[in-house]
């Protein structure tokens, strides 16, 4: 395997210089996918291995309190290791753990929630089974480009590098996402000048794919009818543009509104706006929350985006959808007409400005479906002033754990997590879980 990184001579926690290159063997995996095995007392991560591997292995440096290392060569292969599927993989950063066999994936990757969960005090006994979502399945991408020596490459970047990894298949997104890369090469070097790079946000709606390209570019007047000219070519519902670091989006083409379903109400997705990475992915966390929420009403959906849990909701429920985005606000709001049930909206940023004791006494349950910073503010006051039925769903079993705490000092019962897999062969993680008090 071949590595972007320097060599960088790293010491032990005595001071003295570790050799260039060590053998070691693999006794676990770590919570980011990466195996560990030990030297000297110190914790060794090295990618792309599994338990029982012998593996020589370069080092690279730190990482925390221990070292991070790269396979140079596997000597003997451990029981949970197999031929990867995909070419790119060991080069390509989308996926961690293609080498890692069916069974012993499945039970690293419950493991994460019920160790995150373990280490904040609860029973592993609330974890249910972890529900897989098939890998060809993502409907959403972001994908790298770059131009570097008069060629431009699209597709993911390597692990830990800003190098792209020119893309020729992938066994998780969309064959329709896939299918857009080539066109998008003979594009963009009219459009990206030597030594840029950006991103395109594809993703797959009813009326076909919303395309939206970040990137630094002066677009002139031609560049936009060929971009335009592109949009009907490859028949794009959306095309839109976005310089780094700007809140301006400018739509160039908008041949169809990209709509997307939540319980039979279409959505017109903002460009580039949140949409949960698959479809059944979607499906699946959705009939968790409803399952739990039952018949309680009124409900608070925090953190609400487009609607994919508030439409769901509304068809038993009266919800009122809070949410900070105020593109994915305004898209919810307007569809919210289409929804048998009532919904009422907020634009907040609930980070800085949570629902207070006294707003929450009229919902009978709330749901959360924070970012992966966890919501620990919002956490703290339905801690002291929550209704008796709480469901969070999470992408990050730490903040989740973290959430969890807070509630149980407040007198919650943990009474269910479901861990739901919707990035195969990489340690991200959704989570379902249901309080009551």
């Amino acid at each position: 395997m071949s590595h972007p990184s320097r060599h960088v001579r790293s010491r032990t926690k005595r001071g003295a210089p570790l050799p260039r290159n060590l053998e070691v063997e693999i006794a676990a995996l770590g919570g980011r996918g990466d195996g560990i095995a030990s030297h000297q007392g110190e914790p060794v991560f090295v990618p792309y291995t599994v338990p029982g591997d012998r593996v020589v292995v370069r080092i690279d440096g730190r990482r925390g309190d221990g070292l991070v290392a790269w396979p140079l060569q596997v000597l003997t292969g451990g029981p949970g290791r197999v031929e990867p599927p995909c070419r790119h993989f060991g080069r390509c950063g989308g996926c961690s753990l293609q080498h890692l066999d069916g069974a012993a994936y499945v039970a690293w990757k419950r493991g994460l929630l019920v160790e995150a969960l373990a280490r904040a005090g609860f029973d592993c006994e609330a974890v249910g089974p972890l529900l897989c979502i098939a890998p060809g399945s993502r409907r959403r991408a972001a994908f790298a480009f770059a131009r570097r020596r008069g060629r431009l490459a699209v597709g993911f970047n390597t692990k830990g590098s800003h190098e792209v990894v020119d893309l020729a298949q992938c066994r998780l997104v969309a064959p329709q996402l896939i299918d857009l890369l080539p066109p998008l090469r003979d594009l963009l070097p009219a459009l990206i000048d030597e030594g840029r790079e950006g991103d395109a946000v594809a993703s797959l709606t009813e009326a076909g794919i919303d395309l939206l390209v970040e990137a630094d570019a002066r677009l002139d007047l031609f560049d936009r009818e060929r971009l335009a000219a592109f949009a009907d070519s490859q028949d794009l519902a959306r095309l839109s543009w976005r310089r780094p670091g700007g809140e301006l989006i400018e739509p160039l083409a908008c041949r169809r509104p990209p709509v997307v379903r939540f319980a039979g109400v279409g959505v017109v997705l903002p460009p580039g706006g949140f949409l949960q990475p698959s479809r059944e992915g979607e499906d699946a966390l959705a009939s968790l929350v409803v399952a739990a929420i039952g018949t309680c009403t009124p409900v608070a959906d925090l953190y609400a985006g487009c609607g994919s849990f508030t439409f769901p909701l509304a068809r038993m429920a009266a919800v009122h959808a809070v949410e900070g985005d105020a593109a994915a606000l305004r898209a919810l709001s307007a569809a919210a007409g289409e929804s048998p049930g009532r919904v009422t909206t907020e634009n907040r940023d609930l980070a800085r400005r949570p629902l207070s004791a006294e707003e929450l006494k009229r919902f009978q349950a709330v749901v959360f479906d924070p970012p992966r910073v966890g919501a620990a503010a919002q956490a703290e006051i339905l801690a002291a002033a929550g209704p008796p039925l709480i469901v969070a769903v999470s992408c990050n079993p730490a903040t989740l754990a973290r959430d969890a705490r807070i509630l149980a000092k407040g007198g919650y019962r943990l009474r269910q997590a479901t861990p739901v897999d919707q990035f195969p062969w990489s340690a991200h993680l959704e989570a379902v879980a249901v309080f009551e008090r």
